[in-house]
């Protein structure tokens, strides 16, 4: 079990990345701007690498490769919005035979005529 220190020091951690955005951070910069030794830095990242709340990445900068730190971004910080309005009245949502419906079935979405009618409907 995660001790409440290692759990603040790795949301502390990924907050500070986060902050950097598309610039990424290395893990020398990181390890300077908070105290740590790059020893128990390495400890954390590999915890938030495995987490999936970070990645590393190799850039070139000032013509040398330099391995960066990112933060992954999640569908929840995204605020993707999405109108469903153009679905909603999709025939196959309230057809018996969806579960039996495939492409090469004896029914199909070729060959429905509630599809096909919906779909000439929007044109």
């Amino acid at each position: 079990m995660e001790s409440k220190f290692s759990i603040e020091k790795e949301e502390l951690i990924h907050q500070k990345i986060m902050e950097r955005g598309d610039d990424g951070i290395s893990q020398q910069e990181l390890a300077k701007s908070l105290g740590l030794s790059t020893r128990e830095l390495a400890v954390v990242i590999k915890k938030l690498i495995e987490k999936k709340m970070i990645t590393k990445k190799a850039i070139r900068e000032n013509g040398k490769s330099v391995i960066k730190l990112f933060a992954i971004r999640t569908i929840e910080e995204s605020n993707i919005r999405i109108n469903l309005v153009s679905i909603e009245n999709i025939p196959c949502f309230s057809c018996k035979l969806l579960f039996k419906c495939d492409n090469g079935a004896h029914v199909n979405p070729s060959s429905c005529t509630k599809l096909s009618s919906w779909i000439l409907s929007l044109v």
